[in-house]
């Protein structure tokens, strides 16, 4: 679980630098502003998580569920 939520922390930091001009965009910032927008889970986040079909609101107040 901590890998997840470090994954999730480091790659919204820098999908946050990239937008703000700081960092150049890459290829997988570009593929997690994506999948933001469509509202699915990132791939990245994906590969540390559980399994699930869920949307990422879902997804994420579930993944919020079991930290508490």
């Amino acid at each position: 679980m901590n890998t997840l939520i470090f994954t999730m922390r480091k790659s919204l930091q820098d999908l946050d630098a990239g937008l703000a001009g700081s960092l150049n965009i890459t290829e997988d910032m570009e593929v997690l502003s994506t999948s933001l927008f469509i509202n699915q889970p990132p791939a990245l986040w994906v590969k540390y998580a559980y399994f699930s079909l869920k949307d990422l609101l879902i997804w994420f107040e579930d993944l919020m569920a079991r930290i508490a």
